[in-house]
């Protein structure tokens, strides 16, 4: 486990303990995480940018469709 951080006169730790245990245990968790591979980061990163292409070409269709709506209603069709 971790090592406590020292206590200072008041019982309590103080803040550069505190910060210091802060990043122990933050060194700790991140030797727990498990990275992703190189060619794992290439496909998430190719399907994330192929969503974000499906979805700004639904998003403009709709924008252009009830756009045109909206003005045939309003009378200010061109």
């Amino acid at each position: 486990m971790l090592r406590q951080a020292s206590v200072a006169e008041g019982g309590k730790p103080g803040l550069v303990q505190k910060i210091q245990s802060f990043f122990q245990e933050v060194r700790v968790e991140l030797g727990k995480v498990t990275w992703p591979t190189v060619n794992d980061l290439k496909v998430s990163t190719k399907v994330t940018m192929i969503m974000l292409a499906i979805m700004s070409a639904v998003v403009f269709t709709f924008d252009k469709v009830f756009g045109a709506i909206l003005l045939a209603m309003l009378g200010l069709a061109a």
